[in-house]
């Protein structure tokens, strides 16, 4: 068993409370994760958004690194209440064929139409994402594949039962729609042209990702802005619309400097389908 750092706990109502036995792991395929010495914590961390069992139990994933492996591994963890967990599955492992050198992480999941789960997740910065179905709640997983859309952290949404939307992107921004409710075929809308179109120079993002790797000083001299993490999130509000939460951040990475007028920012779009 592992037991997580305590948790705050907000009620349907809005109310706050502190819950000072925090959250439980119990039957981890292998012999707990790595341990940093430095923060006396697991390397594995919840991560991205969850589902419901056919039972009515809480399905979410769980990633991080088994010791000795060099890439991440991507579990399906099962709840009753949110707090006492248990790993249900291996979704794809450190050993996962896929390109990416960092391995299964990031990840978001749904019920297709078919009535089986879907995972899309991460393999490392500026490749495809991996693609994984479970007919079975969970407990196995199909062969994973790539799908074009990429690279960072996935979300996930699913309107109307038969479209579902995906968002994430680097380099850029997008938003990828799958119409038939099976997740296969994907249509793409680039939001940095529709952003930039809508602000003014001050708020343009730059859709090139990979600039922020400059360092500070250099990005001030060749004064290239307005870069995105191009982490992001999708909120669906009724079967034909959606909220896009994205970032703008700057000089990247870093720091902004006392004598920049850079800003960090974070953005809301309404897509609406016709």
């Amino acid at each position: 068993m592992v037991r997580l750092a305590p948790c705050n706990v907000i009620s349907p109502e809005g109310q706050h409370s502190f819950r000072a036995s925090g959250v439980t792991v119990r039957d981890w395929p292998r012999q707990g994760g790595v341990t940093s010495e430095d923060l006396g914590t697991t390397s594995f961390v919840f991560n991205g958004q969850s589902a419901r069992g056919r039972d009515g139990e809480y399905l979410t994933t769980i990633y991080g690194k088994f010791a000795g492996d060099k890439r991440f591994s991507l579990l399906m963890a099962e709840s009753a209440d949110g707090f006492a967990w248990r790993i249900r599955s291996v979704i794809a492992g450190h050993d996962c064929a896929l390109e990416g050198a960092q391995g299964p992480c990031e990840s978001a999941i749904c019920r297709v139409k078919d009535g089986r789960l879907m995972c899309i997740f991460r393999l490392a910065p500026f490749v495809p994402y991996g693609q994984i179905f479970s007919d079975d709640d969970g407990r196995t997983w199909s062969v994973p594949a790539n799908i074009p859309p990429m690279s960072v952290e996935p979300s996930l949404a699913v309107l109307g039962g038969d479209i579902l939307a995906l968002s994430g992107g680097r380099s850029g921004i997008y938003a990828w729609f799958n119409t038939d409710g099976q997740g296969r075929d994907w249509q793409t809308v680039d939001i940095v042209p529709a952003h930039n179109a809508a602000r003014p120079a001050a708020d343009q993002i730059d859709p090139n990702s990979r600039g922020h790797r400059f360092p500070v000083g250099e990005l001030m001299k060749r004064e290239v802005t307005g870069f995105s993490s191009c982490y992001t999130e999708l909120v669906a509000l009724d079967e034909r619309t959606l909220l896009l939460i994205y970032d703008r951040v700057g000089l990247g990475w870093h720091q902004i400097p006392d004598d920049s007028n850079e800003t960090k920012s974070v953005w809301v779009m309404r897509l609406t389908l016709k």
